[in-house]
């Protein structure tokens, strides 16, 4: 987005406040502001200075814990995820200068997980769930959120083999059971797992893992009472929050997203995102994450986290989708990795790579050409360059935009991709011959930039990598390229240069793609 767009839309989201966004918004600024949910309909009135950062921070704890106080300006029913946002705000509450509005935040935050915010009269216990619960909407039933809980339970814990989330011994629910609790939350909030409650807390070295976690976390879940206005049905939008969520307990029982070892939110929400499917997978929710900003960096990714769930569905497919050892090793090696204190992030990311037999670098790039192209498996369409449920996202979403394109040959394309793992799509012309492809690496101070020209025929991807890595102020040639029978010719380029383990930024490096009219004899010679 460009700077005068972002300002548009603040200025917009602070004549939203006043009530006049009808009068003041264009047509597409008021779309986007409907597409937005609650938490950053707060944040963009901050942004804009509509509204103040003590009176965003208690809106959105309004809208976590007392959506009827919130101001109705920023109600929504987009959907939107209150893990994230709240363990954000509990951070941002300390920080905030004595005054009625910290007041007010810290009480509503107090109570997340106890009868404090409120009696619920009935309770479920099933076999490993401890559920609190009054009245349920959309057609389910107390049973049904059992049954979806325990599911997930079945396959994350028993069946791939996570470590459960811990209890808190000083306070154990009901024969040590997961506590769980349903009630009315604002509009478009699925629900959210917090460590502060009567049963949560501070744990320490969790009792189900054989290492030191150092931080892990009791945690407890709250879950919507009402998923009849979510995506889906109410059935498929619970089993798409129950396997998230309850991800994040194990996540928090690693003591991977507290303390100088945790995970960046990519992996936090992106994996938790990703592991949907894995648990339940019709329930297809993480369709509406489609797609993420592949030209951000892996490395410090600041775009909404939930929508990177397809690149690491791209590097774990193909090892199998929903099998335990299969897809979900990666992912479950990386955060025992980050648990350990080993690794973090994109080297830990590596290791759990590694430990299936590829490395990051290799993966990452077969994961942009498997997401650009976004092929069905089948036929001449085979792993690691293909989805099983590639067009359920093309349905949902279309495909992945091409960065650049070059129609004609002789013409050429610039742009940039930072370190640490970010991708660049260029498309090629399909008619004119064969022709010569340069990448020229234009920054003289970094970047290690791989390239592949990608043919897809309808039936199956040939693929030619370039001959080299292309370094500082290096280059590499594809010569010829021959564009005959390719229904769509791209080149899908990725910046493997990793600065750390943890890198607080990417550096951009610029490139330039050239092509070239290959002379006759040579394109006669290779006919032969």
């Amino acid at each position: 987005m460009t700077k005068d767009g972002r300002s548009k839309r603040l200025a917009v989201a602070g004549l939203l406040v006043a009530g006049a966004l009808a009068a003041a918004a264009g047509p597409a600024e008021a779309e986007e502001l409907r597409r937005m949910a609650t938490p950053q309909l707060i944040e963009e009135a901050r942004a804009s200075g509509a509204i103040d950062d003590d009176t965003a921070a208690l809106y959105l704890a309004y809208a976590l814990r007392a959506p009827d106080r919130l101001p109705e300006a920023y109600r929504s029913d987009v959907p939107w995820r209150g893990t994230l946002p709240l363990r954000s705000l509990r951070q941002r509450a300390e920080t905030m200068k004595q005054s009625p509005a910290r007041a007010a935040v810290q009480s509503l935050l107090a109570g997340t997980c106890s009868d404090a915010s409120g009696t619920l009269p009935s309770v479920l216990d099933t076999t490993n769930f401890h559920i609190q619960y009054g009245t349920v909407g959309g057609g389910l039933t107390a049973s049904d959120y059992g049954t979806s809980l325990e599911t997930t339970w079945g396959t994350e814990v028993t069946g791939f083999g996570w470590a459960a989330p811990p209890v808190l011994a000083s306070n154990p629910p009901p024969g040590n059971r997961y506590h769980v609790r349903i009630e009315s939350l604002g509009g478009g909030l699925y629900g959210y797992v917090d460590v502060n409650g009567d049963h949560a807390g501070f744990v320490g070295n969790s009792p189900n893992t054989p290492w030191d976690d150092l931080d892990a976390y009791a945690s407890c879940m709250v879950l919507n009472d009402d998923y009849s206005g979510f995506p889906g049905t109410p059935q498929t939008a619970l089993d798409a929050t129950t396997a998230h969520e309850f991800n994040h307990s194990i996540q928090f029982g690693y003591g991977a997203l507290t303390g100088s070892g945790r995970a960046d939110d990519v992996f936090v929400e992106g994996g938790a995102s990703w592991v949907e499917d894995e648990v339940f997978d019709s329930s297809n929710d993480n369709y509406g994450y489609l797609w993420p900003n592949f030209t951000q960096c892996l490395g410090q990714y600041t775009a909404s986290p939930y929508n990177y769930w397809i690149v690491f569905r791209a590097l774990t497919e193909r090892y199998g989708a929903n099998t335990p050892g299969g897809g979900e090793q990666v992912m479950q090696d990386f955060w025992e990795e980050t648990s350990k204190r080993t690794t973090q992030n994109l080297v830990a990311l590596n290791t759990a790579l590694v430990n299936k037999g590829t490395n990051l670098a290799d993966a990452f790039h077969a994961a942009a050409i498997t997401s650009k192209l976004n092929r069905p498996c089948g036929g001449g369409y085979v792993y690691p360059y293909c989805f099983e449920e590639a067009a359920g996202y093309a349905a949902a979403a279309g495909s992945p935009a091409w960065t650049r394109t070059i129609s004609t040959v002789g013409s050429s394309a610039t742009a940039t991709t930072p370190d640490n793992y970010a991708s660049a799509f260029v498309r090629l012309p399909t008619t004119g011959g064969s022709f010569s492809v340069t990448l020229a690496n234009t920054d003289a101070a970094g970047g290690e930039l791989r390239a592949s020209v990608v043919c897809d025929t309808g039936t199956a991807l040939s693929i030619t990598p370039f001959p080299a890595v292309v370094g500082p102020s290096g280059s590499s040639t594809l010569n010829p390229v021959d564009p005959t029978g390719c229904t769509t010719l791209g080149l899908i380029l990725t910046n493997q240069s990793q600065t750390g383990a943890n890198p607080s930024s990417c550096t951009a490096r610029a490139w330039t793609v050239t092509t070239g009219v290959v002379p006759v004899e040579l394109q006669l010679f290779t006919a032969e």
